[in-house]
């Protein structure tokens, strides 16, 4: 079918850098340019994960919230990398700047359920980096947010796939979160 994406290869590096163009101007809470968050995700699949990852979900990872934080419309997505890759990025977005969408938290997890292993792979790494990043600096309201989203939503998601690596990590990390919560 044509526009699906099927059997399309996937440049990695053109994946970056539409993804760095996208975020331009825009910074972390660190003050790092934003683009090192989407690196840091896309890292942690490849570097830390004990299986290999495809390029689909690596492009899903880059360009994760070009939909929410860029006017970058689905379309874009589509016609450039497939119908995995946008729908893949679609899903892990709370909203849709560029057509006005917002979602439901219901409607947001149940697609981070549902949705192909890709996507939950994405957000529990998309997780880890920014919990990672809430040890170091972040506001408590952020922190109690990880804490309360991870535990209540993202690792029974994770658990019941049977995404052993990333419940292990994310339990660790959520109970340094609480212990850094703990004593602030």
């Amino acid at each position: 079918m044509e526009g699906d994406g099927a059997g399309r290869e996937i440049d990695l590096e053109e994946v970056d850098a539409f993804a760095e163009a996208a975020h331009s101007g825009q910074t972390r809470f660190s003050g790092l340019p934003y683009i090192s968050h989407p690196r840091a995700v896309r890292a942690i699949l490849e570097d830390e994960l004990p299986e290999d990852v495809d390029d689909v979900t690596l492009a899903i990872a880059l360009l994760h919230d070009v939909l929410e934080d860029c006017d970058v419309h689905p379309t874009i997505l589509l016609e450039r990398w497939g119908r995995e890759v946008q729908e893949g990025v679609t899903l892990l977005s709370w909203t849709i700047r560029a057509l006005g969408i917002d979602r439901e938290p219901r409607i947001y997890w149940s697609g981070i359920r549902l949705g192909p292993r890709s996507v939950r792979l994405v957000k529990a790494a998309d997780r880890i980096h920014n919990i990672r990043d809430a040890l170091v600096e972040s506001e408590p309201a952020l922190r109690d947010r990880y804490i309360r989203e991870t535990r209540s939503e993202l690792l029974p998601i994770l658990s019941a796939a049977g995404e052993l690596w990333m419940v292990a990590t994310l339990e660790n990390l959520v109970a340094r979160l609480e212990a850094v919560r703990g004593t602030s």
